[in-house]
């Protein structure tokens, strides 16, 4: 009698068996339900990688162009609003003509910084835009007249103002370039540089 009772003691009731598996199961859904929240927030961090990427190439792009198209482009060393020895030279672009030049058509063809002006590139009708200022990523992601769609739904604005030192009607010195970056979620991200006239 007495190893009877030993053996009905040390096993588990069917009550308790089901009671564990729902308590599990309960466990499991809670964490499960945890995980999939964080799969959607882990696309974020690489489209924000990607959208810095960007940003970071056509920052680098739009600083190596000249500061004005009216700057030298022959080597000779002058700079717009220059005045050397009594000689002075063209004018700066006044901001109200920021934009792409007669001829420039094509990101490709940009020489010098006003020229991605975005609100410019879609008034001038050059590319579809979205909201009227907002690029799809392609345009400024070409070589040539091959486009590369590096970076598929994304968008681009890039605002080309006058930096401090400048007035609304002229700028010599400096100019803010401001490229946001809208990620395909829809969020928006901004990066600046400043470009100096020299």
């Amino acid at each position: 009698m007495h190893s009877i009772n030993r053996l009905r003691s040390s096993g588990f009731t069917l009550i308790e068996l089901v009671i564990g598996i729902v308590l599990i199961a309960v466990a499991l859904g809670g964490m499960l339900g945890l995980l999939i929240n964080q799969s959607a927030q882990s696309t974020d961090p690489v489209q924000q990688v990607r959208a810095a990427q960007l940003a970071q190439r056509l920052l680098n792009e739009i600083s190596a162009r000249s500061f004005d198209q009216n700057s030298d482009h022959n080597g000779s060393h002058w700079r717009c609003g220059e005045s050397v020895d009594g000689v002075s030279y063209p004018v700066c672009t006044q901001p109200s003509a920021y934009g792409p030049d007669a001829g420039e058509a094509s990101a490709y063809l940009f020489n010098d910084v006003d020229d991605y002006h975005t609100p410019a590139i879609c008034s001038q009708h050059l590319v579809a835009c979205t909201g009227g200022q907002w690029v799809a990523a392609s345009y400024f992601t070409q070589s040539s007249v091959t486009t590369q769609n590096d970076y598929p739904n994304y968008q681009v604005k890039i605002l080309v103002t006058p930096g401090s030192g400048c007035s609304a009607t002229l700028c010599t010195t400096v100019k803010l370039i401001t490229v946001t970056v809208k990620l395909p979620d829809g969020s928006e991200q901004p990066f600046a540089v400043l470009r100096g006239n020299y």
